[in-house]
């Protein structure tokens, strides 16, 4: 592992592994037998703590990337991620929300560390921030209305 990425590693974990404990949490308090959660809920909110799970994992794919190849387009990657964990920390806030506030801060900040890094363009992360959590957000809405 590369020095000058480690604070960005430990990051990235400490965001994968909250990602993992708080959808783990909220399916055990949801229901102490995980099989029941997966047939009682089908598919909401199943769907979306694969959802949280994959954006945990995506952001340890993504620092591989800038480990391998530093380019400007990984550290959008995280970027992406903390704002679709925006839109379950806004609309979840009663519940989920306030326990992914932590992996949305530390993508937050990872995005800023490896695009400072690897020269990328922090304005554009910034609109690649918001489209995602609108995306999400309309989709939440749009999955709501059906």
């Amino acid at each position: 592992m590369n020095n000058r990425f480690t604070l960005e590693w430990v990051l990235t974990i400490l965001a994968a592994i909250n990602c993992i404990f708080a959808v783990g949490y909220f399916a055990l308090i949801n229901s102490p037998n995980l099989v029941d959660i997966i047939s009682s809920q089908w598919p909401l909110p199943f769907l979306y703590f694969i959802e949280i799970i994959a954006i945990g994992i995506a952001g340890v794919i993504a620092m591989t990337g800038v480990q391998i190849a530093p380019n400007p387009r990984w550290s959008a990657v995280f970027w992406i991620c903390s704002g679709l964990l925006l839109t379950f920390v806004i609309l979840g806030a009663w519940t989920i929300g306030f326990f992914l506030l932590p992996a949305m801060i530390i993508n937050l900040v990872i995005g800023i560390l490896t695009g400072r890094r690897t020269g990328s363009d922090i304005p554009r992360h910034l609109i690649y921030f918001v489209a995602a959590g609108i995306g999400q957000a309309t989709l939440v809405f749009l999955t709501l209305l059906g």
